[in-house]
């Protein structure tokens, strides 16, 4: 992802502030906002499969040194496939130095140590992680059955597939529920429940641990729909996911916005109590 490119457009869209209505002008920035969030959330999964690959790397760099032990007349083969790895390792940490935001961990464990040896002094325990703010719990399973009885009923564009995913949504089986409301959202993008079918769906992927996808889903439906029926709960759905990544600036900016958009409303009032809480860490 080309970050020069990224960094240069947001900059543009700062120097065009003043030549147009103010509330253009913040809508505008708004969205590069939104739109370099989802950047940085597409490029953290990167980073996580890289690291994942080179934990799997040095495992069996690992397995094979402890074999080519004792190997006897295989040693200088094994020697070679360990040479073979390493030199992999090695070319995935130079792509995780190319990915923004990315720090490359050492060759060997957690403690820079090589491969199959172990550190005559283990580090001393860092500090301990800031206490995450107390969850308030979603609104969409106490909407379920109202939503699913007004969807009996439409006549919209894919009402039935919409009811389909709703049932899903009742019954946990949240990778059900988002295909079925991703089909209503391809088969019907001008459908009135394409709004609600996103919002259902981020929740699903949250509901799977999908944080990162939950949060891409949550900002796309701020965006489409910033004044929605939606538009608050997904917002701070949206912080929640930013907080289970460990990621408070993100998750901070957030709230900050869902009370300035949206205050007076229960959102508001529970971002305002998850940002004290953030403060105090």
């Amino acid at each position: 992802m080309n970050w020069s490119v990224g960094a240069a457009a947001l900059a543009f869209s700062f120097a065009l502030a003043g030549c147009g209505p103010q509330s253009s002008d913040l809508q505008q920035l708004n969205q590069n906002e939104f739109t370099l969030r989802g950047m940085i959330a597409s490029d953290r999964q990167q980073i996580d499969s890289l690291q994942q690959q080179i934990k799997r790397q040095n495992d069996e760099i690992t397995e094979l040194k402890h074999g080519a032990s004792g190997a006897g007349g295989d040693a200088s083969s094994l020697a070679d496939k360990v040479a073979k790895l390493e030199t992999e390792v090695s070319a995935l940490q130079a792509g995780m130095a190319a990915t923004p935001g990315a720090v490359p961990p050492p060759v060997g464990d957690a403690t820079g140590a090589p491969p199959g040896t172990v550190a005559s002094n283990p580090p001393a325990p860092g500090p301990a992680a800031p206490a995450m703010p107390t969850e308030t719990p979603p609104t969409w399973p106490s909407e379920l059955d109202q939503e699913l009885a007004d969807a009996a009923t439409s006549s919209e564009p894919g009402s039935k597939i919409y009811r389909q995913g709703l049932e899903a949504m009742k019954a946990h089986k949240y990778p059900l529920a988002v295909t079925y409301f991703t089909k209503l959202q391809h088969s019907y993008p001008k459908s009135a429940l394409s709004e609600p079918a996103e919002y259902f769906a981020a929740n699903a992927l949250y509901e799977t641990g999908e944080f990162d996808k939950a949060i891409l889903q949550f900002n796309d439906l701020v965006m489409r729909f910033p004044k929605g029926k939606y538009a608050s709960a997904a917002l701070l759905r949206e912080a929640q996911a930013f907080l289970k990544l460990n990621d408070r600036i993100d998750a901070r900016l957030t709230l900050q916005k869902l009370v300035a958009d949206h205050g007076g409303t229960p959102e508001a009032t529970a971002a305002n109590t998850m940002m004290k809480d953030l403060a105090s860490d």
